[in-house]
């Protein structure tokens, strides 16, 4: 792979708790698409292969793509289906099932990705405080943070968005970004002009799921509305992707 010929890379944690797989969907996507302007990196259960992929993707392409769990202060990294809080480091270095990374882009390493633009497709990532990822990304020159609100992709008890609602909010939330992604790569869009992108797209769907007669409609609305309109620019809304 020539990472210099990359428009896009694509960070990847496999998460086997709280499963991001459905956002493999966009990779898939953007792999027929894009082709050689796309590379994704799926993070393997070791810190090594953490820092290896934030070395490659700091040394080459200008447009970094995030695609997991965090929160406001802390993108996570791989977290494996055996893993818990309680687990030993001497454990996890025996047994990667017990593998558990949620340090691994915080505000003492986002500094590596000085002069990217990088797009946090986790939740919380749009917070704006002392704390938050994004404005510190912003103060140790990283060009610009894209961060989302809440994005409920996991099930949670006593919370009213069913797992078939919660289903077909991931099934377009998808579809809006994969497609964002591939027209603002072709056309070279620069960054307020991708996120306009992302709000059409979103309001083309919830247009359509008024007229519709699905019984999950109205939660779904409700949160994809959420999704647009928590979308936060930190730094310089117009540069190019490219």
């Amino acid at each position: 792979m020539d990472y210099q010929m990359t428009k896009i890379f694509a960070i990847y944690p496999t998460d086997k708790q709280y499963s991001t797989k459905f956002l493999n969907k966009i990779h898939t996507y953007l792999t027929t698409q894009l082709a050689g302007n796309w590379h994704c990196y799926k993070v393997k259960f070791t810190d090594n292969d953490h820092s290896n992929c934030i070395k490659i993707a700091c040394s080459n392409t200008k447009f970094i793509l995030f695609m997991g769990h965090g929160r406001s202060d802390a993108l996570f990294g791989s977290c494996a289906a055996e893993s818990n809080d309680f687990i030993s480091p001497d454990a996890v270095e025996f047994n990667k099932d017990f593998y558990k990374n949620d340090t691994f882009i915080t505000s003492n390493n986002i500094h590596q990705f000085k002069d990217k633009i990088f797009f946090s497709f986790s939740c919380k990532s749009n917070q704006n405080n002392k704390n938050s990822i994004g404005r510190n990304a912003i103060v140790n020159d990283v060009t610009t943070f894209i961060g989302f609100g809440d994005i409920p992709t996991d099930y949670v008890s006593n919370v009213d968005f069913s797992k078939k609602a919660i289903a077909l909010f991931k099934h377009f939330i998808t579809k809006i970004i994969k497609q964002s992604l591939f027209l603002a790569i072709k056309d070279n869009y620069c960054v307020q002009d991708l996120i306009d992108l992302i709000k059409i797209l979103t309001n083309k769907e919830i247009q359509e799921l008024i007229l519709s007669k699905n019984r999950h409609k109205n939660s779904v609305i409700y949160h994809l509305y959420s999704f647009k309109d928590d979308i936060k620019i930190f730094g310089d809304k117009f540069a190019k992707l490219g």
